[in-house]
């Protein structure tokens, strides 16, 4: 059909890809696998690994105890409690009412503690009472507090259970005396944990006294004990009624509190008083072993030098 001179066989065109594309199309078609890259900023965002060894946990656990026994540890008895002046039962004069009326440093006293209370919650006393070392604030001394040193206790008026109006100085003068106050059932225990192992030492002694002061500074709950004295004459005994005092009504910061180191009223105090009615001791909330041993010892040396001038 065709005559080999006058026509030539035309080609088709050559097709075949080439290599990069062919590459191109594979790469595209199978993408790699390539791992994320981390940022500066995730590297340090991974904490490394750990290398701590296991005795590090040890230590950090001691190291909060320590810090926590640091913390539950309370000074002792920073200054000797209670007022300068001996205290009398006879009633105030005119001339020293107005005296106190008067005078410049019990108003700039009583402004000090109304801002102390605004400045606290209702709650505050409960609060503290509820703390790890039971809102104790301060440990009692050692031994007795020198007696050129010693401050007075005031004296207090209240009811006694045998329903006479009495004053704590004409109990205190001539004898040996742990007194005691409380007002809730919480401070009853912090009481008799001092009292107790002390009483058992001296309480059939003549020369010894054990006064116990219920203060109520709400009138209401005083006027409610009032009409509990008989279930309180079942619980103290009957030669104890004539020094178990119910006393009613705020007592002054100035002149009672304060001196006396009544930082919280849920608590229970404790001052042991020589024969002139000077504090030589005193302890509050809950006692420790130790607490107990001091107060028993000194007790034991107020009652052998008194013993001693009754003799001489």
């Amino acid at each position: 059909m065709f005559s080999s001179g006058s026509s030539k066989m035309v080609r088709p065109p050559n097709r075949t890809l080439s290599p990069l594309i062919c590459r191109a199309r594979l790469s595209y078609s199978l993408p790699r696998h390539t791992p994320p890259q981390t940022s500066s900023s995730t590297a340090h965002i991974i904490p490394p690994p750990s290398t701590a060894s296991p005795s590090s946990g040890k230590v950090h656990s001691k190291a909060q105890e320590k810090s926590k026994d640091e913390s539950l540890q309370l000074p002792v008895l920073p200054r000797p409690l209670g007022v300068p002046n001996p205290p009398t039962s006879r009633p105030k004069t005119w001339g020293e009412k107005r005296d106190e009326l008067l005078d410049e440093d019990r108003h700039k006293a009583k402004r000090k503690a109304l801002i102390k209370e605004a400045s606290q919650g209702y709650f505050h006393d409960y609060n503290r009472a509820r703390s790890a070392n039971g809102g104790k604030l301060w440990t009692a001394p050692p031994v007795l507090i020198r007696e050129d040193m010693a401050q007075y206790f005031p004296d207090i008026q209240g009811k006694a259970l045998t329903g006479e109006t009495v004053h704590t100085t004409d109990l205190l003068l001539g004898k040996v005396t742990l007194l005691a106050i409380l007002s809730t059932r919480l401070s009853e225990e912090h009481v008799s944990s001092f009292c107790q192992p002390v009483l058992d030492d001296w309480s059939t002694s003549p020369l010894f006294s054990h006064i116990q002061i219920n203060h109520q500074d709400n009138l209401l709950k005083s006027l409610l004990l009032n009409f509990l004295v008989s279930s309180l004459k079942r619980t103290v005994p009957q030669n104890r009624w004539g020094t178990y005092m119910i006393s009613g009504g705020e007592w002054s910061s100035y002149d009672m509190t304060s001196p006396l180191g009544i930082e919280n009223k849920l608590l229970g105090y404790v001052y042991l008083i020589d024969p002139n009615a000077k504090i030589r001791w005193a302890g509050n909330a809950m006692a420790s072993e130790e607490e107990v041993d001091n107060l028993r010892r000194a007790t034991a040396v107020l009652m052998r030098r008194l013993v001693k001038e009754e003799v001489n």
